[in-house]
């Protein structure tokens, strides 16, 4: 292993703490959501107003707050992609195109007063519904599901370990909540096809080792499928079963990557 590859994978996630109190901002929510008003409206009048967005399927848009594992957070819901895409650009991107935000399913954002996820029905990283064996109204819907708990998971290392990275730890985590979340159990071979670490074109494995030279890459991408069938086996056993979804993720935190290595050993 490369001394790239060890640093990429090194675990810095081994300091669990207390998290800020979220009452403030949360209040303002509360406050928001309490009327009746359309929630489209509720988007444009307080969190773009200055550039707002003229939704095609505004009963498509649905904001919740939710108690996450994580603790409550708020919830945007765009059921329509192109609406999606178009709040994003205006929210994130200060209205500014990219072209990125094709392929993007989720953002969670997060300042010093405020913070929410927002979430798309797009096919999970652009797999088709047909490779996954479901129809595509069931796939989208399920895609929703496994997003909104990966966004859970990185909330939840965020507030309770002070990092949420684009590393190889927090992806093998975040969708493993996700995918054990939208369909009741785990498949190592999901992940790996999600990722692309089965050699698919376009899987995501890219977007977090683009700095990494090319063998510490391969080097990565082994890696991943050997902690990716690691997980597999722990989700089926009693120890996992037994476990609380926070007792789950602290201990995912604790062991990271090595422990996932080491934890797949015959």
């Amino acid at each position: 292993m490369t001394e790239e590859t060890r640093n990429y994978i090194k675990n810095v996630l081994t300091q669990k703490s207390e998290p800020e109190d979220d009452s403030a901002f949360l209040s303002v929510w509360r406050d928001i959501l309490s009327g009746d008003e359309d929630h489209a409206e509720l988007l444009n009048e307080y969190l773009i107003n200055s550039r707002p967005v003229d939704f095609k399927e505004p009963s498509e848009v649905s904001i919740c707050l939710y108690d996450s594992f994580a603790g409550t957070i708020p919830v945007i819901e765009i059921g329509n992609d192109d609406d999606f895409e178009l709040f994003i650009t205006n929210v994130a991107n200060k209205g500014i195109w990219n072209d990125n935000v094709k392929k993007q399913g989720a953002s969670f954002l997060a300042g010093k007063t405020n913070r929410f996820i927002v979430l798309s029905k797009k096919p999970y990283s652009n797999v088709e519904a047909s490779w996954m064996g479901i129809p595509k109204k069931e796939w989208r819907e399920r895609s929703m599901i496994l997003r909104r708990e990966h966004e859970y998971t990185h909330y939840y290392t965020r507030r309770f370990y002070g990092s949420a990275r684009n590393n190889l730890h927090d992806e093998l985590m975040a969708d493993f909540f996700g995918i054990y979340a939208a369909f009741g159990y785990y498949r190592a071979e999901w992940f790996d096809h999600f990722m692309g670490l089965d050699g698919r074109e376009g899987g995501r494995i890219s977007l977090y080792t683009q700095e990494l030279s090319d063998g510490s890459r391969d080097e990565v991408m082994r890696i991943g499928r050997i902690c990716s069938a690691f997980l597999e086996k722990w989700s089926e056993g009693e120890e996992f079963k037994n476990m609380t979804v926070p007792e789950r993720t602290d201990y995912l935190c604790s062991i990271g990557i090595d422990g996932m290595i080491c934890g797949n050993q015959p």
